[in-house]
């Protein structure tokens, strides 16, 4: 009796065990979540895109992508829920410092992207408001007057137009987003940047910061300089104009548009769509591998005349 009570003993031990290996082998990781994920960038479109909006989300942990089921909230100014964006499935890439886009159509055609997950137009106003990603990082803006649940400290200005709100730890530097980078304070957390959306297709570029940065060449601020090389005559019979250009930061990503077109991912040498007769303006910025743009994008008038 005692030997089949101890062959029992020894059977639950290894039933158990092997319940154990079970577990461990089909759970996922317990980093793989979408708790330690923040908002990066905020924007509300512009007086020339309204319907252009999107909201960014970083992650500051690898194996925050099981998003999944889980929700944005976006609040206006006096604290109603003005809508929310819940993510169908988990996105692929869940490498460390990773993001993720929710963008409207308008967003994705004026930036070239393809976003992560769908957006309705008209829940974001510069003027005042509130974005919070699933209950755990909020920032609010301007003329908000709610109350969250993630405290997001004192409200930053209205966002200005054609501006982005980011969360900017180390202003000049692509730092990497940590927890302990995030005072929850949108005034000291977030600042107006030039508006540049990064899909979770893209890698991300943060590093650890050296030095501060001051590339030969680099505007202000460590942004990259778009130069035109090449370009028409002033008055030009040719309907599709060929353009050459650079920047002054090796690695650089370029965006064009023609006229009241909206910007497009491109390359030098762009050549133009045929183009109807009268004046016309081409204007190109480069993107660095930060996802700095250039603040003052190259740009030229030019007008298409007949032949004779």
């Amino acid at each position: 009796m005692m030997a089949v009570a101890t062959r029992m003993r020894r059977l639950a031990v290894s039933a158990a065990a092997l319940a154990l290996v079970a577990l461990a082998y089909w759970a996922p990781p317990a980093a793989a979540t979408f708790h330690e994920m923040s908002i990066r960038e905020v924007y509300a479109g512009s007086a020339a895109h309204p319907d252009s909006e999107y909201v960014e989300l970083q992650m500051w942990a690898a194996g925050q992508n099981l998003v999944g089921g889980h929700s944005i909230a976006i609040y206006n100014a006096g604290g109603g829920l003005a809508g929310a964006v819940t993510f169908a499935g988990d996105v692929p890439q869940g490498a460390n410092q990773s993001t993720i886009v929710a963008a409207t159509p308008a967003a994705e055609s004026e930036f070239g992207i393809v976003a992560d997950t769908g957006m309705t137009p008209g829940l974001l106003d510069a003027a005042g408001g509130a974005v919070c990603w699933a209950s755990v990082d909020c920032v609010s803006w301007g003329s908000f007057s709610g109350s969250l649940s993630s405290p997001p400290g004192s409200p930053a200005g209205a966002i200005p137009d054609g501006m982005a709100l980011r969360r900017t730890i180390a202003p000049g530097c692509p730092t990497l987003l940590e927890p302990t980078d995030d005072h929850d304070n949108s005034a000291a957390d977030f600042s107006p940047v030039f508006p540049a959306p990064r899909p979770n297709s893209v890698p991300p570029p943060q590093h650890a910061c050296g030095p501060p940065r001051s590339p030969s060449g680099s505007g202000k601020g460590g942004a990259p300089q778009t130069r035109l090389k090449r370009r028409p005559p002033k008055r030009t019979h040719d309907r599709t104009p060929t353009f050459r250009f650079t920047s002054s930061e090796a690695g650089s990503t370029f965006q064009c548009k023609l006229d009241g077109k909206p910007y497009r991912r491109c390359h030098s040498p762009f050549t133009t769509r045929r183009l109807s007769l009268g004046p016309h303006v081409f204007r190109v910025r480069a993107r660095d591998a930060s996802g700095k743009l250039d603040p003052s994008p190259a740009s030229y008038a030019f007008k298409v005349i007949s032949k004779r």
